[in-house]
């Protein structure tokens, strides 16, 4: 598959907002079309499947599909919360929306131990310590993480009767990578395998979890030696069951480090610096056209 002329790149001015645990998600209208239909890629943000913030800093999708050429003109239009994005397929075959989604750095400060803290939107090594208004502040303040968060999404849309769906267990070369191991046609069927990818190499020890749209209960599992998991996406009750899928590495000791950053004078305390990776998959039970 070729990557395709929806490469939109949106740098926005990224507002000081609260520190968010905020994944990044895409979610299409459909997961089934005909060649010439429009497609519509809603993109947002949020803790669970309801879409709370509007993704805002910088955003990269990516369309990539069996077509020689395709172009997707202009950005995603504003609608509350959604940035919604679309493109037209010439060709039959499946499509992967790839997503990159930044609003920067952040920086979790604790001014009074243990509980009191509140979050600077800049990376630590960019702030002015001294500068900082520290009325109030105990002693033992410190710097409890700082990083760059990078979220991945990714879903699939497939384009004309005899889609090849079996591309959708390929990986795309996004940082941290949720494949899918299973057929997609089979999602809300019961168990499903995947395979977590960080650089293009499995991942041990992450933390994976899937809600149902509509159902924020979590179905949560850990990857294994190999990156491996399986979740229970079962859903057989419901005619279309759309499923999002996330990993986040957190502060894992193998992709940040502690470091000494300034800190209260009573302070022995370690902080964490480093990039945050988070992914989410979007999965739906509606790849194949029921003919209507």
């Amino acid at each position: 598959m070729r990557r395709i002329a929806l490469y939109l790149t949106m740098l926005v001015l990224a507002l000081a907002m609260g520190a968010s645990g905020h994944e990044t998600y895409i979610r299409p209208i459909s997961g089934w079309a005909s060649p010439g239909d429009v497609v519509y890629l809603p993109l947002g943000s949020g803790h669970a499947t309801a879409n709370t913030e509007l993704p805002e800093g910088i955003v990269n999708v990516t369309v990539i599909g069996p077509a020689e050429e395709a172009v997707l003109d202009g950005m995603g239009e504003i609608s509350g919360f959604w940035d919604i994005y679309s493109f037209v397929p010439e060709e039959a075959g499946l499509y992967v929306v790839d997503v990159y989604h930044s609003e920067g750095s952040w920086t979790n400060i604790v001014t009074n131990p243990p509980n009191g803290s509140f979050w600077e939107h800049a990376y630590a090594y960019d702030i002015d310590f001294d500068s900082l208004n520290k009325t109030g502040w105990a002693d033992d303040w410190y710097v409890a993480r700082s990083y760059p968060k990078n979220c991945y999404a990714k879903a699939f849309v497939a384009v004309g009767e005899e889609a090849d769906l079996s591309k959708a267990n390929e990986a795309v070369g996004q940082e941290l990578e949720i494949v899918p191991l299973d057929d997609i046609s089979t999602v809300g069927k019961g168990d499903f395998a995947f395979q977590l990818l960080f650089q293009g190499e499995p991942i041990s020890g992450i933390d994976v979890w899937a809600m149902k749209v509509g159902d924020d209960t979590p179905v949560e599992s850990v990857t294994d030696a190999e990156g491996k998991f399986t979740l229970n996406l079962n859903d057989e009750a419901s005619e279309l069951t759309e499923w999002i899928v996330r990993a986040d590495t957190k502060m894992d000791p193998r992709i940040v480090e502690a470091v000494d950053l300034p800190r209260g004078p009573l302070s022995a305390e370690k902080s964490y610096v480093g990039p945050v990776f988070r992914a989410a998959l979007t999965l739906r039970s509606d790849y194949i056209s029921t003919g209507y």
